[in-house]
């Protein structure tokens, strides 16, 4: 069963077949001209369009309300194109979606990265004391601050944390 098409969308795809084809016999450059397989298209679909008012059936090719699939609106836009004399895109060659520069880096952060190993500045010197450098003395018991360990490849280094679950 034929579906219902809006007539003036069949007549606007039938004024688009002769169109192409007109302009591509006028053309006249071997480039411009029509290929046989592409002759045949524009002569089926200008059939189908004549007789079903509509050049597809299916209803995941294309919009319904539409003489057209999808497919074949964009196959008749690039024989308007060639027939322009204008350069042809082939439909694909492995380029969609392709980012055209590299990532600027990893979207992570390294918690590391942050971690200044070297001791706080001494504290500025309170108003009316003599401004220069203090000395301050290192505590007797102070412990010398730790090496940051070997980190693996990656920039990871694991921590243990005590008090995790237990054996029993």
């Amino acid at each position: 069963m034929p579906r219902k098409i809006d007539e003036k969308k069949t007549r606007k795809a039938l004024r688009r077949l002769e169109r192409a084809k007109r302009a591509a016999e006028q053309a006249g450059t071997p480039d411009a001209s029509l290929s046989e397989w592409e002759g045949e298209f524009l002569g089926s679909l200008e059939e189908r369009l004549e007789t079903y008012g509509s050049a597809f059936n299916d209803p995941g090719k294309g919009d319904t309300e539409e003489a057209l699939s999808a497919r074949q609106a964009l196959k008749l836009r690039e024989i308007e194109k060639k027939a322009a004399g204008k350069a042809r895109k082939p439909m694909s060659q492995g380029k969609g979606f392709k980012r055209k520069t590299p990532a600027p880096g990893p979207r992570s952060r390294d918690i590391h990265e942050d971690f200044d190993p070297s001791p706080p500045p001494a504290s500025r010197p309170m108003a009316g004391r003599a401004t220069g450098p203090v000395a301050v003395p290192a505590p007797e018991d102070a412990v010398p601050a730790p090496k940051p360990a070997a980190s693996r490849p990656g920039g990871f280094t694991p921590r243990v944390i005590e008090g995790g679950k237990t054996r029993l």
